[in-house]
């Protein structure tokens, strides 16, 4: 038997059924037949699927240890007074200036 282009050939099952059955197989169950069953049993496992993900963002969130987030204290004040007369003897510079002579006979 020749049937035209464009009919269903899948039985009867209309477009929006056909998606949930393959629906369901992507989950890995098997439809049973009944559009309105296999409907109510997609829409739980979405939603299961929904909470599953949302406590595991929350999870996430809530804990910075997990993530290796520190938080970093201000600088005392006599750390930077410190540090600033150490910028103002540059001993860094002048380490690397000695060198430099030594190494190029300057």
């Amino acid at each position: 038997m020749i049937h035209p282009l464009g009919r269903n050939n899948s039985g009867g099952a209309d477009s929006e059924y056909m998606r949930i059955m393959l629906d369901l197989r992507y989950f890995g169950l098997s439809p049973t037949g009944n559009k309105y069953e296999d409907a109510q049993k997609l829409a739980q496992i979405k939603s299961e699927l929904i909470d599953k993900i949302q406590k595991k963002n929350n999870n996430t969130s809530d804990s910075s240890d997990g993530l290796g987030i520190q938080v970093i204290n201000p600088v005392d004040e006599s750390d930077s007074v410190q540090r600033s007369e150490m910028e103002e003897q540059r001993l860094g510079a002048m380490n690397i200036a000695r060198l430099n002579k030594i190494y190029f006979g300057l």
